[in-house]
């Protein structure tokens, strides 16, 4: 390739990796905005999960006290257990992904280093991996839970 070419093709893959920079810089006061929201929201259902769990209490005949049967008390906490630990993983990806951004690290993925399209930071602004690395990590997980089932 001549030396025009590559000084071009350098140059516009610049101006692409630039304008992506500048979108990204413009769009980062809703993106915080957007994770906030979502921190606190997840903050306060981690707060009325904690609360729901404690009205399901068995009295000492060993029947709930609050009129469930015993067996849709214990549902109800192992669902609301799930939802703990779901919303608890979402809060920490928020939290991880708002420190990238104090940090000046938002938008690249933790895994690889690569940016992460703007499009997928609009969708899910907590993600702090690419595409590429989240299908190896969901793939991992996957290979994880057939194994212990």
């Amino acid at each position: 390739m001549d030396d025009s070419r590559s000084t071009s093709v350098c140059a516009s893959e610049l101006n692409r990796s630039g304008s992506r920079e500048e979108a990204l810089a413009v769009k980062l006061p809703v993106l915080r905005a957007t994770l906030e929201r979502q921190l606190r929201f997840r903050r306060e259902q981690l707060s009325q999960l904690g609360e729901c769990g404690t009205g399901l209490e068995l009295s000492c005949s060993g029947e709930p006290s609050d009129g469930y049967t015993s067996g849709a008390a214990l549902a109800l906490r192992e669902v609301n257990a799930l939802l703990a630990e779901g919303a608890r993983r979402a809060l920490t990806d928020i939290e991880l992904a708002l420190l990238r951004m104090r940090q000046g690290r938002y938008g690249h993925c933790r895994g690889c280093g690569t940016r992460i399209p703007l499009a997928v930071l609009e969708a899910i602004p907590k993600t702090t991996l690419c595409l590429t690395c989240q299908a190896r990590r969901d793939r991992g997980a996957d290979r994880r839970m057939s194994r212990t089932s």
